[in-house]
């Protein structure tokens, strides 16, 4: 007996239960739940549910208890009370009440003392056991003599129950009656204690011997200590025995009987292995195929051959494999070195012998060599693998480097065994139970006298039992692909395309973790289509590096675990199933954008600012505007005074950098892109009509054709050609071959007439022969540089020319008297108009401009003998088009086609380039790379849920919500405006939601007039008047928004008054009448309102 904890224990208090844990509380309450629960509906999943109220949080979460209750068979208004009572202790836990939890916790928000790994009693129990076991805690709970409860407990736990052996049944009756029930497990050392003191018990795992064994424990204490709680026991077990390793130890101990039968396949592995290698045999790839025909489970996987590429290699150059595994095995050898050579000549084989595309790997990696190693050698190796390794760490605490894909981990596995092996050497039981079991296998199986593979089957063992929220834990699968991989792996583009990355950007902005459907909610678009596009991510990740794959409990082959984790969604989180992301995943993502970070343009090319009103959404564009263009941060921008910042946004906006337009109910695709406008007789010729109709440029592409590069390179350009030419069809005197024609080709110019008004044109003049138009393009629209194209016939182009001269009157002309000087590039052609991508015959109207493209006509010029005329090459720098309440248009209405067009990979010269032919002027159209859209959304006056998806989906999203922050320092007669507006609208999330909180904004003016007066205005003007929108004038609840109901009524911002009904109608009537709110003046200039706000 060790005296030394018997003394300490005999001095020790006794420990409130429920002061000491939630765990208690919460057994009871499930427990008294049932007690009119229909037996005949109850199954595994409430017996789960029992149990897993008594596991530590810190093992599995809040939110798993809370999904066990709902699995129950239980009525709701029981779950709905288990739920309140689970959140209201985590309240007490996070608040630090519980001060005395498991040691192998650390820091508070827990309860929960067991930390065994929950597995689901489902196909381990029967309906019988899990009714008796439930009526049978009913009926303990109502009990209060001890051995009446032990007579109870020992009529069900017999040798017929089955689910369950003594440690999970005595964490459960524990947790019920903490004074009458010990609990006898392994898993912090308990036979330790009880050894210690001397309590002989009698085959303590087994089931039918608890209750015998509670009754010799009971007599101990009572005799020896004078508290009652068994508690105390389990907390003097973890002092005795707080070393993890002998804790995973005695918990293998405790599964053995049913754990090894399922692995013992291993020793089966490595005996067949001994039994057929031998490196000097002539036949090497045979007989390397025969040793290993058991390796199966410890080696290949649905999609790793490791096996079957060796023996390949060996069928090829089996001297070559020989040496391999020679070098290798070489007793003394540095095994770091001795991995990488292995690697380096397989890599050698594999490009010598790869046939055929789907042999992209050979699949030799750290863990298959080390097996390799481990099968010579099993009394001087151990079984690596890296998940198995750092979910042992894990789940031990153990400290050790561990990095994915470093070789160094062979060595850190190595000392971590044989720890554990000192460990295992220590135990006479288990050796004991290890050389019973083992001896009924036979000699097919390894004996295993170092105990190596036992020690390693240990250590997997603890890399199962920590068992995350979370499938597949690192011990289940490990795809094997390191931060340094997937940081290459995400610059492909050819892997993860730029909306990959848009998606893998927004998981680890919502913290590593989302289902589908909240990135359906953010990014748009069903949530099938984030689903796929995962998927097919995962699937180009492993064409390109053939990691492994996956399977679920059906067999089914999983992609997406090579990008994730996952588990069934949280109870208020939307969708059914959440993905997080792998931590060397994360990693990258973390150092990639990062690197972003550090990039002067961290701005997407599309952009949305929303938030409810008076964030300053508005305000923000003008930084966004002014950093995008002059490819500073965002930050930078902001910390500048906001007056100098503005000045450059207003002569950005002067040069055409910058456009600013607000959509509205009324905006459409011909305001936005291009439609046709009427003109009227005196604005065009003079046969015309009355009215005529004109294609004009909406805001936007005029904006993008300014964004564009000029059309020809000016350093390449000794034709005149201008940056943004107008093309010009000129008809000279009539079609077809003419003297006009003829001089105006041989002396390079262009002429018209309207002789008949003579040299000078005056807006005002009488037109009475028609041509105002016509003269108007000539005299005042066409300009040196514009592009002429000469009109041969109604469907053909004879010339190709430049203007480059200003209109002259040549009076020595009989007809035809006005001029310009052009530069002909090709003359005496016959052009056909779908060359330049006209549609329509050219009309009989002599000067008016063409809807073709430069680029075309260098085409044209081009395939016509002419060469010199080069495109220009890159942007001209950043432009921002801003969109103002872009969500109070019809979006896909304005937008039409460009709604794909904008996406970044499809903006022209990118590798996803997409150009539409525009209805009205047949153009074709694109998006220069370098426009930048600017959105602001109030979310108040509509739904961001409400926004065409099509169109969420291309944009990313900036939350914008107030920022009380702002308001910091700024008090009216010692009133806190930050704390008054974080009061305001703490009430309307309650009350309403938080896209109807109030924006800082409104606030702002106390800046420069810190007055009540001030104060007073913006609540009467603003503040009031925007509740009454955002509630429906419910002046109840406007009322408690602003506080009126703690004041008395003089000082209420609204008087409540109440109709007499008898004077007002002359009769009583048989209803109640409701109030009438009217406003207090004299309230919102009174300094007492606001502080009792």
């Amino acid at each position: 007996m060790n005296q030394e904890i018997l003394k300490k224990l005999k001095s020790t208090p006794e420990l409130s239960p429920d002061v000491h844990d939630g765990s208690y509380e919460l057994v009871r309450t499930i427990v008294s739940a049932y007690r009119d629960v229909d037996e005949a509906t109850l199954d595994y999943q409430d017996l789960n549910a029992i149990y897993l109220m008594c596991i530590g949080t810190w093992r599995h979460s809040y939110d798993k208890k809370h999904e066990a209750v709902h699995a129950t068979h239980l009525p709701e208004v029981r779950k709905q009370e288990l739920d309140h009572l689970i959140d209201d202790l985590k309240s007490r836990a996070d608040a630090g009440v519980y001060k005395y939890q498991e040691k192998a916790v650390s820091g508070t928000g827990h309860i929960g003392m067991f930390g065994t790994g929950f597995y689901s009693f489902q196909s381990k129990t029967d309906i019988q056991s899990v009714r008796a076991f439930i009526r049978m805690c009913v009926d303990i709970l109502d009990m209060t003599d001890d051995e009446e409860m032990f007579q109870r407990a020992a009529s069900v736990l017999t040798k017929s129950f089955r689910g369950m052996q003594a440690a999970a049944a005595s964490v459960v009756l524990h947790c019920l009656r903490p004074l009458t029930f010990p609990v006898i497990n392994s898993n912090v050392g308990s036979e330790d204690i009880f050894a210690a003191l001397g309590i002989e018990l009698k085959s303590r795992g087994k089931l039918e011997t608890y209750v015998d064994n509670c009754r010799k424990i009971k007599d101990f204490r009572d005799a020896n200590f004078s508290f009652k709680n068994y508690r105390i026991l389990d907390m003097a077990a973890w002092e005795l025995s707080a070393d993890p390793i002998r804790r995973v130890v005695s918990q293998y101990k405790e599964s053995f009987a049913t754990w090894f039968p399922e692995e013992a396949y291993k020793w089966r592995a490595v005996q067949c292995f001994q039994e057929h290698w031998n490196p000097e045999r002539a036949d090497f790839a045979e007989m390397l195929k025969e040793a290993l025909a058991q390796a199966s489970n410890l080696m290949d996987t649905n999609y790793s051959f490791p096996r079957k590429m060796i023996t390949f290699f060996a069928e090829q150059e089996p001297d070559t494999v020989r040496s391999m595994f020679q070098q290798l095995l070489a007793p003394g050898a540095d095994i770091v070195e001795q991995i990488q050579n292995f690697k380096q000549s397989a890599d050698a084989l594999l490009a010598k012998y790869q046939f055929k595309e789907s042999m992209k790997q050979h699949y030799q990696g750290n863990r298959t060599i080390c097996t390799y190693l481990f099968f010579a050698q099993p009394g001087q190796r151990f079984l690596y693998q890296y998940g198995k390794l750092k979910a042992f760490l894990e789940e031990t605490g153990l400290s050790a480097n561990c990095k994915m894909g470093d070789t160094q981990n062979v060595l850190t596995y190595q000392e971590i065994a044989n720890q554990v092996l000192s460990c295992v050497q220590q135990d006479s039981e288990l050796l004991n139970m290890f050389e019973t079991k083992r001896s009924e296998l036979g000699s097919t199986y390894y004996p295993d006298v170092e105990h190596h593979l036992l020690t390693d089957d240990i250590i997997y063992f603890g890399s199962q039992l920590h068992k995350s929220d979370y499938w597949p834990n690192l011990a289940e699968y490990d795809p094997e692909i390191s931060a340094e991989q997937w940081l290459k792996l995400l610059a492909d583009k050819t892997i993860c395309t730029v909306e990959n990355l848009q998606i893998l950007k927004a998981i680890q902005q919502a913290g590593g973790e989302t289902t589908c459907k909240q990135l359906s909610l953010k990014l748009g678009g069903p949530s099938t289509h984030y689903n796929g596009s995962m998927v097919q991510l995962a699937r180009r990740v492993q064409e390109k590096t053939g990691c492994p794959l996956v399977q679920n409990e059906n067999n089914d082959q999983k992609w997406w675990p090579i990008l994730f984790v996952g588990r069934t969604a949280l109870q208020d989180q939307p969708g059914t199933y959440s993905w997080k992301l792998r931590d060397e995943l994360a990693d990258a993502l973390e150092l990639l954008f990062q690197e972003e970070r550090n990039n002067p343009m961290p701005f997407a090319k599309n952009t949305i600012l929303y938030g409810p009103p008076g964030t300053g959404k508005t305000y923000q564009t003008v930084n966004y505007a002014v950093a995008i263009i002059e490819g500073k941060s965002l930050e930078e921008v902001q910390a500048e005074n906001h007056e100098k910042v503005l000045e450059r946004y207003r002569l950005y906006r002067q040069n055409g950098r910058i456009e600013f337009t607000t959509f509205h109910q009324s905006f459409g695709y011909e305001d936005f892109i291009e439609g046709i406008r009427p003109v009227f007789a005196e604005d065009k010729e003079e046969d015309s009509g009355d009215i005529s109709y004109e294609i004009a440029d909406g805001v936007f592409k005029k904006f993008c054709t300014a964004a564009q590069p000029p059309a020809v390179d000016p350093n390449q350009n000794p034709y005149g050609f201008s940056e943004t030419p107008t093309i010009w069809k000129v008809s000279l005197a009539s079609t077809g071959d003419n003297p006009v024609r003829d001089y105006c080709m041989k002396h390079g110019c262009i002429r018209i007439g309207w002789d008949e008004y003579g040299e000078s044109i005056t807006d005002d003049m009488d037109y009475y022969v028609g041509g105002k138009t016509v003269l108007n393009a000539f005299l005042s629209r066409m300009q040196p540089g514009d592009i002429i194209l000469s009109c041969y016939t109604a469907h053909s182009i004879d010339a190709i020319g430049v203007v480059t001269g200003e209109p002259k009157w040549h009076p020595e002309f009989d007809h035809y008297k006005r001029l310009r000087t052009v530069k002909w590039l090709v003359q005496g052609k016959n052009i056909g108009i779908t060359e330049f991508r006209l549609e329509k015959s050219l009309t009989l109207s002599t000067v008016y401009r063409l809807n073709t493209t430069v680029a075309t006509v260098i085409d044209v010029l081009n395939k016509n003998g002419f060469s010199g005329v080069s495109s220009a090459k890159g942007t001209k720098g950043p432009y921002v088009f801003i969109i103002d309440e872009i969500n109070r248009g019809n979006i896909s209405k304005i937008f039409g086609e460009l709604i794909t067009l904008i996406e970044p990979s499809k903006r022209l010269g990118q590798s996803e380039e997409l150009q539409a032919k525009l209805p009205y002027s047949h153009e074709v159209f694109g998006i220069p790379d370098n426009v930048y859209l600017l959105g602001t959304m109030n979310t108040a006056d509509r739904s961001i849920a409400m926004l065409d998806t099509a169109l969420r989906r291309r944009f990313s999203f900036v939350e914008m919500m107030p920022d009380s922050g702002v308001l910091d320092g700024v008090e009216v007669e010692g009133i806190s405006i930050s704390g008054l507006l974080t009061t305001l609208n703490r009430r309307i999330e309650v009350l309403f939601d938080r896209e109807h909180t109030l924006g800082h904004a409104f606030f702002t003016p106390l800046r420069q007039s810190r007055s009540i007066q001030t104060l007073g205005e913006i609540f009467r003007d603003k503040v009031v008047p925007l509740l009454q929108e955002y509630f429906y004038d419910d002046y109840e609840k406007i009322c408690l928004v602003l506080g009126d109901k703690k004041r008395p009524e003089n000082q209420r911002f609204f008087k409540v008054e109440t109709a007499d009904l008898q004077s007002l109608f002359g009769t009583d009537l048989e209803f109640e009448a409701n109030p009438t709110y009217c406003i207090n003046p004299a309230a919102f200039f009174d300094a007492e309102v606001y502080r009792n706000l």
